[in-house]
């Protein structure tokens, strides 16, 4: 096992490696002005020159890639041309957010999938796996922007039950300040025992929840689905039938434990993707999240802030599909790490 997470883990390294170069290649093939940026609009163009300079564009993009990887191996991460902040201070402030609205959006998609994968597997052919079938194609099919604006347009719009975005009321942000601990506004809330902050960030959390989550909803409702129906047909459930074990014994605790392996490693896939993917509901509900500051990361052509994202989002990847095969090593010893 040792060896197997030394060599995964190297194996990872020139995963990032090769995304590193990637990245920081094609981000300087959409044409900006980074350097404009930096000094602001009434810049002169002697003063753009110089910030050229100082920022190192002027040099080869070979030599810039050097210096990067020297700067990032040191734990310089840079520093942001719109910000002006290093770029590990900008994703610790905009990162929070976005994992409270990715973690929401992966519980409640892993409630509903994983019962809906099982009931849908158990009724094979049925009218409950015809609808669920469907329900799972339609929330992987639907664009996520349309189901957000749909939305807010019922429960905002119609019926006038949830926000229509952002992360607070504005007054509940003046009158009752929350003390920034882990920077989630559900937590630092509920640790502090501010009730009414809580009670409205729950609120503003269910909608970009709700949408973040039914992309997952989708594949993890197939993916339990397949999985059962494999395991399903298996020997050893016709064996426990035969024995007069309850069919729910069979279902929860036989079938669904040899066949949650594929969607823990879909949960985690997913997880990894709905970070990096959150542009579109963060924009659409004003969340001021990872995605958004990705987003006018590369509007504005801010190389260092979209390699940080990058980096952080392969380096969380990579991290997930180790665990995860670790996972089902330890709890399926047919699987060889050798």
């Amino acid at each position: 096992m040792l060896r197997y997470i030394v060599r995964r883990l190297a194996l990872g390294l020139v995963v990032l490696w090769g995304t590193t170069m990637v990245t920081f290649f094609v981000a300087r093939v959409v044409p900006s002005d980074p350097a404009a940026r930096w000094v602001g609009p009434r810049a002169t163009v002697e003063e753009i020159a110089r910030a050229r300079q100082e920022l190192g564009l002027d040099k080869p993009l070979y030599v810039q890639y050097i210096r990067y990887m020297s700067d990032l191996l040191h734990g310089n991460w840079g520093t942001s041309f719109v910000t002006h902040q290093p770029v590990l201070k900008d994703i610790a402030t905009y990162l929070p957010a976005s994992l409270e609205l990715v973690i929401s959006g992966i519980i409640l998609a892993i409630i509903i999938g994983v019962p809906l994968g099982v009931i849908s597997a158990t009724h094979k052919g049925g009218l409950i796996d015809h609808l669920s079938r469907t329900f799972s194609i339609g929330a992987v099919s639907l664009p996520t922007f349309w189901m957000a604006m749909i939305l807010q347009l019922i429960f905002f719009g119609h019926l006038h039950l949830l926000p229509v975005g952002g992360r607070l009321d504005m007054s509940i942000q003046l009158a009752y300040p929350v003390r920034r601990i882990t920077g989630s506004y559900v937590l630092d809330s509920l640790l502090e025992g501010n009730w009414t902050v809580f009670g409205n960030s729950l609120l503003h959390l269910v909608l970009p929840a709700v949408t973040l989550a039914a992309y997952p909803l989708g594949l993890i409702t197939r993916m339990t689905r397949s999985s059962m129906l494999e395991v399903l047909n298996e020997d050893y459930i016709r064996v426990a039938r035969a024995y007069g074990v309850s069919e729910r014994r069979i279902t929860y605790w036989y079938a669904l434990k040899n066949a949650i392996g594929p969607t823990v490693t879909v949960v985690a896939l997913t997880f990894a993707y709905s970070l990096a993917g959150t542009f579109l509901i963060e924009a659409v509900f004003n969340w001021p999240g990872l995605g958004q500051y990705a987003a006018n990361a590369v509007i504005s052509g801010d190389y260092p802030a979209i390699m940080g994202v990058t980096i952080l989002v392969a380096a969380l990847y990579v991290v997930l599909n180790l665990a995860v095969d670790i996972v089902h090593a330890l709890v399926d010893p047919r699987i060889k790490t050798g």
